[in-house]
């Protein structure tokens, strides 16, 4: 049994007995507090038919959409143990199924509630969260193994005097759910970032002594990935990048060469012509076609960080549709 205890009044604070309406109230009071991520609607909603199969209550005690998966929530509170977990989560499934229409007009029209369009809210399932003073060992077991757990969110409530409310979530704890999205998150942006440190590696080992090589390749194929998702590839005797079915084959020189270039990037693309001295065309009038690293059209010598910036300029206007 959990105990609390005040350094201030240095003493324990009793747990004290509450209707499920004082609780119900209070919840709906401090919705933004205890549920940040649900959509409150009304407690005590209600309409005509039977919530449950062997009763005649057509009241929900809170009714609240969840905005992630597009599905209502039914809140069901207990003063005491919760019993036939089971049988409550059918009943709600098929009463929200059978008076969904009904539902959905209230929730909007008559509560205000920030809803999407009909169409676009689940009706194949909802979500169901007990609150309850304890559960069955077996009751926990069965929620936490069933294939809909993620529908069904077990939480225990404490009521202390001093109007101290403590609520422990058995399974389906938000707090959780966010470190594991985080985690997912982060270990995918890790494997961009090892993704990207390998293949830089590569390329690095490819420009291996041509610091201002590897400087200028790095400007060219990021500038590319930014707004279009390029290919890499680093191969015995060039790297092969590929941007929106343009191919490049490039090598790089450390600025001893005829041209004094610092990379070779070969294209296809008509309009680099107009980039003047640092072009050289492959196929001479009445001449086989010179030569290349690749199978592309144009060589062009790079030499300025200005000229790769205005080759990649080139690219993105001849890549647009």
């Amino acid at each position: 049994m959990l105990k609390l205890f005040s350094t201030n009044s240095k003493k324990l604070i009793k747990v004290i007995d509450k209707s499920e309406a004082e609780l119900n109230n209070f919840l709906s009071d401090n919705w933004n507090d205890f549920f940040p991520q649900y959509t409150f609607i009304k407690n005590e909603f209600s309409i005509e038919g039977n919530v449950r199969s062997r009763g005649t209550s057509g009241r929900i005690d809170i009714l609240a959409f969840n905005p992630k998966t597009n599905k209502f929530i039914v809140f069901e509170l207990k003063k005491e143990k919760d019993k036939n977990i089971r049988n409550q989560v059918s009943d709600y499934k098929d009463y929200i199924e059978d008076n969904f229409s009904q539902i959905y007009l209230m929730s909007l029209q008559t509560y205000k509630a920030d809803l999407p369009k009909f169409d676009q809210i689940s009706q194949e399932s909802i979500e169901v969260v007990m609150i309850a003073k304890s559960y069955s060992a077996t009751d926990i077991e069965r929620v936490k193994k069933s294939k809909s757990k993620n529908l069904t969110t077990l939480i225990r409530y404490i009521w202390f005097e001093n109007e101290l409310l403590l609520i422990d979530y058995i399974n389906n704890d938000p707090d959780d759910l966010i470190e594991k999205e985080n985690a997912e998150k982060l270990r995918k942006i890790k494997n961009i970032i090892d993704n990207k440190k390998s293949l830089y590696a590569d390329v690095e080992a490819f420009l291996y002594g041509k610091e201002e090589a590897q400087r200028l390749f790095k400007i060219f194929y990021e500038s590319l990935n930014a707004s279009n998702k390029s290919t890499l590839e680093v191969q015995a005797t060039k790297i092969k990048v590929g941007f929106a079915e343009q191919t490049f084959s490039i090598q790089g020189y450390a600025g001893k060469t005829g041209r004094k270039c610092f990379l070779l990037i070969n294209t296809d693309i008509n309009e680099v012509t107009n980039l003047g001295s640092i072009v050289d065309d492959r196929i001479r009038p009445g001449k086989k076609k010179k030569g290349s690293i690749g199978n592309e059209r144009y060589e062009v010598f790079i030499t300025t960080e200005e000229q790769l910036l205005n080759l990649i300029s080139i690219i993105e206007q001849n890549s647009k549709p």
